[in-house]
């Protein structure tokens, strides 16, 4: 067909184009500059009477790193750099009052007709530092720490009315956004270990300082996060 010449004839040149553009990306950076992007789920680990945890609570985070080698090789590296993290820590434990300076007050939706959801939501600004590890260019071995400053926060609920009732006899559920919540603690700090293969890797962070601060009745509890990262240059 004489007429679908040319559109091949661009698909493949755009390709070719796209290709020749990475691999460029990848000769400038030299394997000096990292991008990572983590897709994981955050683990509580310690029971709190005060917070029914959801056993699934998927987060995001990525980071930008800056590779120093290492003494004379180049596949041993140390790496700092900037990234943002994003957790949801899903609860049928709902806070009725998250802008109080005071004590937090709860009310349990486990087994409460209509309920959907219960989540905290804060997103941190981090400074990853990483000592990173190559053996044979393939694989990668990533030991490090990071530090988070809480940069946002809100809560969402789904369910039914402070008294349990759903709101009307459609079975409308109350929406209810915070974008703001007290008692939550201003800096996260984390240890972290990536183990991987080429651009895939297997990653977890424990964070070593609790999410939310203590006292006020608030949840006591140290995430672990488990995921994978994917690191294309």
């Amino acid at each position: 067909d004489l007429h679908s010449f040319p559109t091949r004839r661009s698909s493949d040149l755009l390709v070719i184009s796209m290709s020749s553009f990475a691999q460029l990306i990848a000769n400038k950076t030299d394997k000096k500059i990292t991008f990572g992007l983590d897709l994981f789920s955050d683990f509580q680990l310690t029971p709190s009477d005060n917070w029914d945890p959801r056993g699934f609570n998927q987060g995001t985070s990525f980071a930008l790193t800056y590779n120093f080698p290492l003494g004379e090789s180049t596949k041993h590296t140390v790496s700092i750099g900037l990234g943002m993290s994003s957790h949801n820590y899903f609860s049928y434990s709902r806070i009725l009052n998250p802008y109080t300076n005071g004590n937090l007050e709860y009310k349990n939706y486990r087994d409460v007709e209509g309920f959907k959801r219960f989540k905290v939501s804060p997103t941190y600004g981090e400074v990853p530092l990483e000592l990173r590890f190559r053996i044979k260019d393939a694989v990668k071995i990533g030991v490090g720490f990071k530090v988070g400053v809480m940069i946002a926060t809100k809560t969402r609920y789904v369910g039914p009315d402070e008294d349990g009732t759903l709101t009307d006899e459609s079975g409308a559920t109350v929406n209810q956004k915070y974008l703001y919540i007290n008692n939550i603690e201003r800096m996260a700090y984390s240890a972290t270990l990536r183990v991987g293969w080429r651009w895939v890797s297997a990653f977890a962070a424990y964070q070593l300082s609790p999410v939310f601060a203590v006292g006020h009745e608030a949840p006591v509890f140290h995430p672990l996060s488990v995921g994978v990262t994917f690191a294309p240059f």
